[in-house]
């Protein structure tokens, strides 16, 4: 009945049992057994998350296994067959997180208005409650000359309740957020509202490897977004405004941003509450962009960081509490729980808030947490929460670098051996000469910590954002000072505010000063020093493997099963399954014999990127109409995921935004061999087209200009031809002037016309026609470019249309001998793959099911 004494209210057998050698000032051992069941739990209801996510099994599947094994649980426990019962209960734990995952992610209201809408913006009028005060999004200059600058916005979070169907109300439900263009809003939480706006479903990614916004508003279960281009959109209903129990967090919130605005000089509030309030609405695009190329962006995250730094200045403070020992303990615990609450209890917050919260429970009742424990437990209690959060990349590595500094803290702990002659001459030294040590300790200790945490968050990081920079080593433990700082000065400054306004304009410099010099030190360092490693990153199985071979070698280290040498050279063999990993596709790239011409769903605009037989890559064009930066990312992701990493060529068609804005940020990620572009571009260039060219050879770039029946050398059995413009060019705009590129392999032809229109096409077609495989659609399979002789010269039996409208594609049903259209708006990313043998080829979209014939 061993079991009974240890848990004596629960009937629960224990689950997980350490049992760890504490060695004593003898040489003999004792052996003393520490429970930590969330240990155990902890990975079960993950495992089950991580099954219904994968395999997606019904409710009926996951409520009959629950039952069957609590059945059985409760069978073997009667028997008193503690072990097997102990196992079946893990099982029933796996279970209920795959139930739990499957709720969150499959089940919705039937009133959901998110079912009945798609990808399309679809004109609604509603009518609901607004959720809390609405956040403004004040409007950012252009980043860069190929951007679009952007109007006052607000955002409103709103809880739908009906919509109209023609003269009529229906039953509808949600919540979202209405984007409101416009300078001034007028709206209250509580208060009912009638909405008209254009309302859309999020899609799914059109490239692979890009991130999926339908995933992530589904995780986060707001799949309908509302976008107004007038306050006027948004008009009270007259009723009288709900209240709610969440109002004065609600007005709370409002009063820290309300307070830090007015305290805080411009172009620092908006830092100020990213690291308060964690809302990055007010941060500037330049500072948030300095902090990502620096590495130093978890530092805007509000995470455990954060509230373990409130949580130290608080608790110095109310030490000199008068009262019992136990009383800041108390008021530690109460300004956590209301600090999570402020801040929409984000995962990492919540985890650090179960650490802060069991060690003030320790303090209470005079008992000593267990850390794993703990850290299990603010695991289990984020799954609860949302089980979608544990693929998400910031609660992945919030819960890494935790554990990374936990093991390292026992690590030195175990390692260290005390010195009673060192520790005597310590004392014996001056009291600056000892101040002197302990900071330089100090600071060694937190560069130590920060390296560790590098090394261990590296395949993480790369895997999800294929960007990493090591001044993060450097810069954390420098910059968490000036954080800190800011963090306690903002914590004083809501106090002043509140008991001495008076004081406030005092307190803001403590606020003030260490941020700007957060600012200053991250921006000087980005323009200066900046060092970023772009990367494809690491396979999900290299990473999964190297996380579970560093917890089991951690472990075994700290538990003396293993010499640090031996777990060195596990970790180092598994090091090298990677680097073999990627040696072997990289020959098998540079040995490829097809050659592939991919078109990356950019939306309105063009991107092709085409594989040459051994390795070799030619990129025509990148760009798109809007933010160029999204151009970027589509066709980044889409390398990565061939594991590309350099462009042995890049041309340009002609001088259209849309055709070469996103081509700054792939220089800064991508090394590339020449720039091409048309004569007339080089010697007549526009402004951009101009910024682009002297970018490009800023950067050592060779720049070369091509023009009609020149080709270019790529490989032996391909034929890349320039088929216009002629050095001269046509009379008209640009696009008459557009690069005409015809790659042939094997017989096959693939042309890219760019956005060739009239005069052009007339002095394409009257050449020799060429009968092609797969065409480009000239400019973007719009109407106005009059492509139907070109399509009669050419004679293609695939027409590949590169825009952002899924409403321009062919007849429905093609006739025999005519092409087949497809769209990278309704297909996504669509390949097309030329053999070495000549036959016909293989084409292949994103989105097999959005295929028209």
């Amino acid at each position: 009945m061993r079991y009974c004494q240890a848990y004596p209210f629960s009937i629960v057998p224990p689950l997980d049992r350490f049992k760890l050698a504490s060695r004593k000032a003898s040489p003999a051992y004792t052996e003393r057994t520490i429970y930590r069941p969330l240990v155990l739990l902890a990975p079960a209801i993950t495992l089950g998350v991580i099954t219904d996510a994968v395999f997606n099994f019904s409710m009926v599947v996951w409520l009959v296994a629950f039952v069957i094994l609590i059945a059985c649980w409760g069978l073997l426990w009667c028997q008193q067959r503690e072990r097997i019962a102990s196992g079946t209960l893990l099982f029933a734990v796996l279970v209920l997180g795959g139930m739990l995952h499957h709720v969150h992610w499959n089940l919705y209201r039937s009133t959901e208005l998110s079912r009945g809408l798609s990808a399309d913006k679809q004109p609604v009028a509603l009518q609901g409650m607004v959720l809390d005060y609405p956040r403004f999004l004040p409007a950012r200059p252009p980043g860069s000359a190929f951007e679009f600058e952007q109007p006052n916005q607000w955002k409103v979070p709103f809880r739908i309740r009906q919509i109209r169907n023609g003269a009529t109300w229906e039953a509808a439900s949600g919540d979202t957020e209405i984007y409101v263009s416009g300078d001034e809003l007028d709206v209250r939480p509580g208060q009912s509202i009638l909405v008209f706006a254009q309302a859309t479903c999020s899609e799914g990614a059109l490239n692979p490897g890009e991130f999926d916004f339908a995933n992530w508003a589904r995780a986060n279960r707001r799949r309908t977004f509302l976008r107004s281009g007038f306050p006027e959109c948004l008009k009270s209903t007259g009723m009288t405004p709900q209240r709610s129990p969440w109002d004065p967090i609600r007005l709370s919130r409002q009063y820290v941003s309300r307070v830090l605005v007015a305290a805080i000089p411009p172009g620092l509030d908006g830092l100020a509450e990213t690291i308060f309030l964690g809302r990055r609405e007010r941060l500037a695009d330049e500072t948030d962009e300095a902090f990502r190329q620096t590495g130093t962006v978890h530092l805007l995250a509000l995470s455990g960081l954060h509230l373990g730094i409130l949580a130290i200045f608080a608790y110095w403070l109310l030490r000199f509490l008068p009262g019992p020992v136990w009383l800041p303990a108390v008021c530690l615990l109460l300004m956590t729980v209301a600090y999570v609450v402020l801040v929409d209890a984000r995962p990492p917050i919540v985890r650090a808030s179960i650490l802060v919260g069991a060690f003030c429970v320790g303090m209470i009742l005079y008992r000593r947490h267990m850390f794993w424990n703990s850290l299990a437990a603010a695991w289990i209690l984020v799954i609860c929460w949302s089980p979608t959060e544990i693929f998400q990349a910031g609660t992945q590595l919030s819960f890494i670098a935790v554990a990374s500094l936990a093991w390292l803290s026992g690590f030195q702990a175990m390692i260290k051996k005390p010195d009673p002659l060192k520790d005597l001459i310590e004392q014996t030294r001056p009291w600056p000469v000892k101040c002197w040590r302990r900071v330089v300790r100090g600071f060694g200790s937190m560069f130590v910590a920060s390296l560790i945490v590098w090394l261990v968050t590296l395949p993480l990081v790369l895997f999800h954002f294929h960007a990493a920079s090591p001044w993060t080593i450097v810069l954390s433990p420098i910059l968490i000072i000036p954080m800190s700082i800011a963090l306690a000065g903002t914590l004083m400054l809501l106090v002043a505010s509140l008991a001495m306004p008076m004081l406030t304009p005092y307190i803001s410099w403590v606020v003030s000063v260490p941020l700007w010099g957060m600012q200053e030190t991250v921006t000087w360092t980005q323009q200066h020093a900046g060092f970023t490693l772009w990367s494809a990153g690491p396979p999900a199985w290299w990473v999964i493997g190297f996380y579970a071979v560093a917890a089991t070698v951690g472990w075994l280290m700290i538990t003396h099963r293993v010499p640090v040498r031996w777990s060195t050279a596990v970790v180092a063999a598994w090091l090298t399954v990677g680097f073999v990993w990627g040696t072997t596709q990289a020959i098998e790239s540079n040995t490829r014999d097809d050659l592939v011409c991919t078109f990356v769903s950019v939306g309105h605009g063009t991107c092709v990127l085409v594989e040459l037989p051994e390795g070799r890559n030619l990129l025509y064009d990148c760009g798109r109409l809007g933010s160029p930066k999204r151009a970027c990312e589509s066709l980044s992701a889409v390398l990565w995921s061939k594991g590309i990493q350099h462009l042995d060529a890049v041309i340009i068609s002609h001088d259209d935004a849309d055709h070469y804005n996103g081509l700054p940020e792939v220089l800064e990620r991508f090394s590339v061999g020449a720039v091409y572009c048309s004569e007339l571009m080089e010697k007549i260039p526009s402004d951009l087209v101009s910024s682009l060219l002297d970018d490009i050879r800023r950067r050592g770039i060779p720049l070369r200009s091509l023009s009609a029946g020149r080709s270019l050398s790529a490989h032996p059995d391909v034929e890349v031809t320039i088929l216009h413009p002629t050095r001269k060019g046509v009379l008209g705009r640009d696009n008459a002037n557009s690069l005409v590129l015809l790659i042939e392999y094997q017989g096959r032809r693939i042309l890219l016309p760019g956005d060739l229109e009239s005069p052009g096409t007339e002095s394409v077609i009257v050449e020799r026609p060429i009968d092609c495989d797969v065409v480009m659609a000239p400019h973007h399979g719009s109407r106005h470019s009059h492509a139907d002789s070109f399509y009669q010269w050419c004679q293609p039996e695939w027409i590949v249309v590169s825009s952002g409208s899924r409403d321009i594609l062919g007849p429905v049903i093609a006739k025999p001998g005519e092409p087949v259209w497809l769209n990278t708006a309704a297909s996504g990313r669509i390949e097309i793959r030329l053999s070495a043998d000549g036959g016909p080829p293989k084409v292949t979209s994103w989105r097999e099911s959005h295929r028209r014939r």
